[in-house]
């Protein structure tokens, strides 16, 4: 099991770079940056454009791997995100990790009207269409030179794609969540990437390996992914409990914080990895607490991997 680390949380630029580099040193799988176009919940704070940090990121560094967790499908033309992934692959040496998602922020769709027209967001149905779409595109364009494609949205005539990409396949893998899209996922795309704490893993990869029997796939045949914005990496039992009451006086269950949250020693943490494994889960996207500052941040993936990581 490898893992990655979520570095929006740094904020600026040089604050991300500076985890980066400290996740680089410590022999993470690799860095990550959700993909929206400003904040939440409310977008008033800072918030730098995702593809052109992590490409600044990815010059900076040299051994670890780079993604958006996960790419809003629609910020981008597909035909145009396949040369966009193309091109950070090459200049970083065959380090990009492509996970797609279909968009689900409103106030975005309406705030930038990345519709057109004033549409505002389209349907569930209609996002996963077109997610679908942009999935055989990227895999047209990342294993093609020249790749056409007829789809209800897109439409290619002989698009170019030269240079091809270093990593030879290229993986594209979907953060999914609900079942039509988990299906589509099993389908069309290379691996899956499912976010939240336990249970939330245990349903969706529930509904994935179901679609991949029905398809004649295994779990050998995919990349399973996870992302788990919250880590509570605790020092012992006592500091656990005193947690976990804090959380009930807030209205979290404990005993479904203690059952299905990535929280806990290093022992149960490592407990409750292995159900993720179980699954079949390869990698996580890790964001470690508690920590306020750079050091307590770098401080705790340094107790992660030497307490948890390194027991997987």
């Amino acid at each position: 099991m490898r893992f990655g680390v979520y570095i929006r949380s740094a904020e600026t630029y040089d604050k991300m770079l500076e985890l980066a580099e400290a996740a680089e040193e410590l022999d993470y799988y690799g860095v990550f940056l959700n993909d929206h176009v400003h904040g939440l919940p409310d977008g008033r704070e800072p918030y730098l454009e995702a593809w052109t940090a992590m490409s600044g990121i990815g010059v900076q560094t040299s051994r670890i791997r780079l993604g958006h967790i996960t790419l809003f499908n629609s910020l981008r033309n597909p035909a145009y995100l396949a040369k966009s992934a193309t091109a950070l692959d090459v200049m970083t040496g065959g380090r990009y990790e492509l996970i797609l998602g279909a968009g689900w922020n409103e106030p975005e769709y309406l705030g930038y009207d990345l519709m057109e027209k004033g549409r505002g967001m389209p349907s569930a149905g209609e996002r996963v269409t077109r997610l679908k779409e942009s999935v055989e595109i990227l895999e047209g364009m990342l294993h093609n030179e020249v790749f056409s494609y007829e789809g209800r949205y897109w439409t290619l005539r002989d698009a170019i794609n030269i240079p091809q990409p270093v990593q030879r396949p290229f993986r594209v893998s979907v953060g999914a969540r609900q079942p039509r899209l988990i299906v589509v996922t099993a389908k069309y795309a290379d691996g899956i990437n499912a976010s939240g704490n336990l249970k939330n893993i245990d349903r969706i990869l529930g509904h994935y390996h179901a679609a991949l029997e029905r398809l004649g796939k295994s779990v050998d045949d995919v990349y399973i992914s996870g992302f788990a914005p919250s880590v509570y990496l605790m020092k012992d039992d006592e500091e656990y409990e005193a947690t976990l009451r804090k959380w009930a006086d807030r209205g979290t269950d404990p005993a479904e914080a203690r059952g299905h949250d990535f929280i806990g020693t290093p022992e149960a943490l490592v407990e409750k990895w292995r159900r993720a494994m179980d699954q079949g889960m390869k990698m996580s996207v890790i964001n470690v607490r508690p920590s306020k500052t750079m050091e307590e941040n770098v401080e705790m993936l340094a107790r992660f991997r030497d307490e948890v990581a390194s027991q997987l």
